[in-house]
């Protein structure tokens, strides 16, 4: 069956982020300075670490000019990839970084959409509680109206999105 133009579109652009995977970002033939030596200096250095910290991780350290590959888990990389195949396009300490904000990125997302599944869960749990039990006076009947009330509100808080503004960390095709 013949694809809808939508469909080709979004063959074309899954085409394209793939070519661009692999690419190296466009400022490495202009950073002369490798990134782990300025990392550590940078007075927002702090602002990096602390949040890490307060969540229970280990701050990276930026020592040497070592990529991703060299800092993989080795349990996590595929068995039969080649680790460079796996971080293409991201050299250097400052390749590190890069990959670094994407990975922290795909983690916070989904562990956002856990917890967020969670609560639906949960709340929908004590919604079913409530709408069973039995509501013989009017008070109780008030508390219960006024508790899904409240669940509802939260509901729909819960199926909205949160937008970050995070600057650009990456450039690559240009």
């Amino acid at each position: 069956m013949a694809m809808s133009a939508k469909e080709r579109k979004q063959k074309q652009l899954e085409r394209e982020r793939e070519q661009l995977r692999y690419l190296d970002d466009a400022t490495y033939p202009y950073l002369a300075k490798p990134f782990h030596s300025c990392a550590s200096m940078d007075p927002n250095w702090e602002s990096v670490t602390l949040p890490l910290e307060l969540a229970g991780f280990n701050a990276p350290v930026f020592e040497t000019d070592e990529g991703p590959e060299k800092f993989a888990l080795e349990d996590a990389l595929p068995q039969n990839e080649d680790p460079r195949e796996t971080f293409a396009g991201f050299r250097g300490s400052i390749g590190r970084a890069e990959v670094m904000v994407d990975m922290l990125l795909d983690a916070a997302s989904e562990l956002a959409q856990i917890i967020n599944g969670y609560k639906a869960a949960e709340l929908s749990e004590r919604r079913a509680e409530i709408e069973r039990s039995d509501l013989a006076t009017p008070e109780e009947r008030k508390i219960a109206f006024e508790a899904i009330e409240t669940i509802s509100k939260i509901e729909g808080q819960l199926e909205k999105n949160v937008r970050r503004t995070l600057p650009q960390w990456k450039v690559k095709g240009v």
